[in-house]
């Protein structure tokens, strides 16, 4: 398909107004109009209906819609690509999680940055399903993700895995606790984070059937401060919580009974990108601090 059409068609479909789209565009109104024409002309269907007033979008428009945005996007994100090898022998795309590149990465990516200054390397963020979209794109080379995919051409490397525990502010009454009870957790103040399968099935079998958390949140960072301000307790990955833990910042409370899975990460990457020099070393630097990589 042509880039300039799938452009217009895109810009349309967000302003639903020739003069606005041309003018965004940067073209003449007609050339807009031709452009969907040709597109049309090209897919067998209207992809707009149009009046006096408006502009509406049909339903193979927004078929093509989300196709169009992908296309467009990683043509911009290849000629970034490009451009940013400019001074560089080589570049490296890695995507995870938040709490992955806030507890455990930024210290390898620190490290390689240092280790091979000719290398260019960028990152993305995004939960496990978004990593693993940037994945099938191309976008990135390496993802590391908690919830492991299942498709052909990539391989999946279980590399570490990261125990859940309770935390709580060292000043609050329920710290004086030796332990608690996974039975007893229903009656503390739990800011509930969602850590995926198979922690979801564990809060199934503990938590009442009917148990609504009072406070949930999607950022571990944001946890710990709610923590700290003395809201609740909740539980964490220990990487996530090891800096706090260890500047007595916050305290561990071991449970007792039924405990929580381990978090499983793995690194996910295309089969024909492993012998990539840039992506052998990050393996190679992984491994070297500690981390399964094969």
């Amino acid at each position: 398909m042509d880039f300039e059409q799938l452009r217009a068609f895109y810009t349309l479909a967000q302003t639903k107004n020739f003069t606005k789209a041309a003018e965004m565009l940067h073209l003449v109104q007609s050339t807009v109009t031709m452009r969907i024409k040709q597109l049309e002309e090209k897919v067998g269907k209207p992809l707009f209906i149009r009046d006096k007033r408006s502009v509406e979008i049909t339903q193979a428009g927004l078929t093509l819609l989300p196709y169009a945005e992908r296309i467009l996007k990683l043509s911009q994100e290849a000629l970034n690509e490009v451009a940013s090898l400019q001074p560089y022998e080589d570049y490296l795309s890695i995507g995870s999680l938040n709490a992955i590149w806030t507890s455990t990465l930024e210290p390898i990516l620190k490290e390689y940055h240092y280790r091979y200054p000719q290398i260019a390397i960028s990152t993305k963020t995004g939960h496990s399903s978004a990593v693993i979209q940037y994945l099938l794109d191309n976008v990135i080379q390496i993802g590391i993700v908690y919830v492991p995919p299942s498709l052909p051409n990539f391989e999946v490397i279980p590399t570490w895995d990261d125990e859940i525990v309770l935390v709580c502010c060292p000043q609050s009454s329920i710290a004086q606790a030796t332990h608690v009870d996974s039975r007893e957790l229903r009656n503390l103040p739990l800011i509930y984070m969602n850590w995926g399968s198979p922690f979801n099935e564990w809060i199934r079998q503990t938590l009442p059937r009917n148990y609504v958390p009072k406070l949930t949140v999607d950022k571990a960072e944001l946890a710990i401060d709610l923590i700290k301000e003395g809201l609740g307790v909740s539980l964490l990955t220990r990487s996530t919580v090891k800096a706090e833990l260890a500047a007595g910042t916050l305290k561990e409370l071991p449970i007792t009974g039924n405990k929580p899975p381990k978090r499983s990460a793995y690194i996910v990457l295309p089969k024909d990108k492993k012998n990539k020099p840039s992506v052998e070393k990050w393996l190679s630097l992984m491994s070297e601090l500690g981390y399964s990589t094969s």
